[in-house]
Parts: structure tokens; C-alpha cells; sequence
């Protein structure tokens, strides 16, 4: 991607410049409405979700999860147009980073999550989960693998045990049948 230049950068330059002064930043604030936005579908999405027969409902509705990820997501969409301020208090340009090309590993780490989430009706949830948990931190430079095996381990078994018995939400088996 090549640098933006004459106009273009003088654009830049004044929105950054504008958003280190004001309380709201413009370009988080652009970005919050859209990720608010999105939200507000998912939300309503969920309002669109089947009743689920008293004989297979598990102690919380279908749209329960969905919505509670949806509203932290929100409150901290709310918070963006204002991390400039607390960046400058620190002494710190929060537009300075912003230049540069996101690089590739974003990219990377959401093909994986897809990748296991379109796995997950084959190999079940926790196969899945587990899969993950060993590839992400190996994707991310990680190589400690002292400190991979176990949280490979123990986190999914940790979540699938909350979910199973405390929450009463039974995991998808996969055509290997394993779950808790």
C-alpha cells in the first residue's frame, strides 16, 4: 500500500490532529457507529431465534449468550471515540500506529477461528476448542510447549465443564461423540 500524498495526507493529518484535541476522536467514533450497527442487527437477529420445546430447553434460552457478547461489545464500542483522551494523558499519540498496514496475522488468527467453527459440526465443540487452543498460540510465535499442552488441556475441559454441568448447555459431540 503506498503513503497517501499531498491532499490525502494533509487530510490525515488535520483528522488526527483534530481528534488528539477534541473529546471524541472521528475515526473511532466512525468505528463504533458501524460496530454498534452491526451489533444492533445481531441483537435483533436474535429476536427472530425458535422457541425451543420445555423438553430440550436447557435451563437458558437460545438468544441468552448471543446477546450478552452483543451488549459487552456495545459498551465497549461506547468507550472507543474516548481512548485518545487516556492515551494522551499517558503522553501517547493513539494515531501514530495507525499508518502502518495492518499486518497479516488478524487475517490469519480469523481463518483459523473460522476454520474450527466450520470443523466444529464434524469434529464436535471440544475437539474443536482444543484445536484451537493449540494452533492460535503456535500461530502467534509461541513455542513454549510446557506452557501450551496444559492450557490446550485444561481450558477447553475447564469451559465444557461449565458449560455442561453448571449452565446445563451440552456441547456439541461431533461424529466422534466426545463431550462431557
Amino acid at each position: 500500500m503506498t503513503k497517501p500524498t499531498g491532499n490525502r495526507q494533509r487530510g490525515r493529518a488535520l483528522l488526527a490532529r483534530r481528534g488528539q484535541d477534541g473529546l471524541l476522536h472521528p475515526t473511532d467514533l466512525i468505528v463504533a457507529f458501524i460496530v454498534i450497527a452491526i451489533c444492533a442487527f445481531f441483537y435483533y437477529s436474535t429476536t427472530t431465534f425458535e422457541r425451543v420445546s420445555n423438553m430440550l430447553a436447557q435451563n437458558i434460552p437460545p438468544e441468552f449468550f448471543p446477546r450478552w457478547i452483543l451488549i459487552i461489545i456495545v459498551i465497549l464500542a461506547l468507550v472507543l471515540p474516548f481512548e485518545h483522551v487516556f492515551h494522551r494523558r499517558r503522553g501517547e499519540n493513539i494515531d501514530s500506529e495507525r499508518s502502518e498496514r495492518v499486518k497479516q496475522m488478524p487475517y490469519l488468527s480469523a481463518g483459523l477461528l473460522f476454520a474450527s467453527i466450520a470443523a466444529m459440526p464434524y469434529v464436535g465443540t471440544l475437539l474443536s476448542t482444543v484445536g484451537v487452543c493449540f494452533a492460535l498460540p503456535l500461530l502467534w510465535g509461541e513455542r513454549r510447549w510446557r506452557l501450551i499442552i496444559p492450557f490446550a488441556l485444561i481450558f477447553p475441559l475447564v469451559v465444557a465443564f461449565v458449560f455442561d454441568r453448571i449452565l446445563l448447555v451440552q456441547y456439541e459431540p461431533g461424529m466422534f461423540g466426545i463431550a462431557l
